[in-house]
């Protein structure tokens, strides 16, 4: 047992207090203020820096185009970043329905590169950018072909497909 003299057990309520009342009254404000404003950044700021946010891209602009069987025929498209996050390397990728050969794709005007594979890789994507994309496409028979386009990195597809029809006449 212990001495009369002893105190009780002090509570976390009555500590706190007291170191409050430890704090010379010129400094509350300041101090409060400071608190307030370090939990207000750690509660909205560090968020944006710890959390990743998902790529995703829209294949956007491509209406319907036409060609001639044999001839090249280019159809232009922009890919749309709605995300927050780089897209390196961007990617579009695309499946038609009826024999076409993609010569080439050019990314921006600048970036010319090779279709393989099913889908054609050139430069990068910042968050909120929108790139200009060109196919350059030869149509090996008459019909309507239906193009299922997406954007992608490499082979993961970053976003929702959009499928556009190309009408190719004969020669």
């Amino acid at each position: 047992m212990g001495s009369a003299l002893e105190t009780p057990p002090s509570t976390r309520g009555a500590r706190l207090r007291a170191t409050y009342e430890r704090i010379p009254p010129s400094m509350r404000l300041p101090l409060g203020l400071l608190l307030l404003f370090v939990v207000a950044f750690s509660s909205t700021v560090l968020p944006l820096f710890l959390l990743k946010s998902t790529e995703r891209a829209e294949i956007a602009g491509m209406q319907s185009a036409s060609g001639v069987v044999g001839q090249p025929t280019t159809i232009d498209l922009g890919v749309d970043n709605v995300g927050d996050t780089l897209i390196k390397p961007i990617c579009v990728s695309a499946l038609f329905d009826l024999p076409v050969q993609v010569e080439q794709v050019t990314f921006q005007g600048l970036d010319t590169v090779p279709f393989k594979d099913g889908r054609a890789c050139g430069g990068a994507l910042s968050g909120q950018e929108t790139i200009s994309v060109t196919m350059t496409l030869l149509p090996q028979q008459a019909g309507t072909v239906h193009v299922r386009l997406v954007a992608s990195k490499n082979d993961k597809e970053v976003g929702p497909a959009v499928v556009r029809t190309l009408d190719v006449a004969p020669r």
